[in-house]
């Protein structure tokens, strides 16, 4: 993880020595939907509903013109769902650090619209779960000020096959999704203008 964590910082080194960029930090709140499929009557006796966390991390962002630009991101983000039976809830959170790599369309100054995968790592969570994750991201961006912004994001996840081994689950091929709306705010760290400038 450590390793993982310390590439992803020198990359954003590597390209901020060579680019025009805006970055910074961002933290929001998730509210999250955990998607159950394909399990028939398996979990008849469950519920899984939605739960409201968080996220935090950093971003960069470099243009390709004045309307269009990439962005990278590194986000730790709590997801996860209210698992209820019987009567009985438990909160159960899934941990993902999760890299958004974003296409942006910048209309006007203060509006950006970003769409692009979004790779994720498992690092704790329930052990039916498949440490990789893969997502689209759609959002809006609002730049406030030359410092701060605001957005909304929706992350919808693909499909994972459950991994269970106990008697019950024989005969079934249930998959899960994650699904989160985002709502953050960011500030910039840089903010450098175009070169013509």
């Amino acid at each position: 993880m450590k390793r993982l964590f310390f590439s992803i910082l020198f990359s954003f080194l590597f390209i901020y020595s060579f680019g025009q960029l805006k970055g910074g930090i961002k933290g929001g709140a998730n509210f999250c939907t955990f998607m159950v499929s394909k399990s028939g009557d398996l979990f008849a006796d469950a519920t899984f509903n939605s739960k409201v966390s968080y996220h935090l991390g950093t971003y960069v962002q470099n243009s390709f013109t004045e309307q269009l630009a990439w962005q990278i991101e590194v986000l730790f983000s709590n997801k996860g769902y209210i698992h209820k039976v019987d009567d009985i809830s438990t909160n159960i959170s899934l941990n993902y650090l999760n890299l958004p790599v974003l296409f942006i369309y910048k209309p006007i100054k203060l509006f950006e619209v970003e769409i692009g995968p979004e790779f994720g790592y498992l690092i704790s969570g329930e052990d039916f779960m498949s440490s990789f994750d893969l997502a689209i991201d759609l959002g809006a961006r609002f730049n406030i000020s030359p410092k701060f912004n605001a957005g909304l994001r929706y992350c919808q996840g693909f499909p994972f096959k459950m991994k269970l081994d106990n008697p019950e689950a024989e005969g079934y091929d249930p998959t899960y999704q994650n699904g989160v709306f985002q709502i953050y705010i960011g500030f910039n760290l840089i903010n450098e203008p175009p070169e013509d400038q």
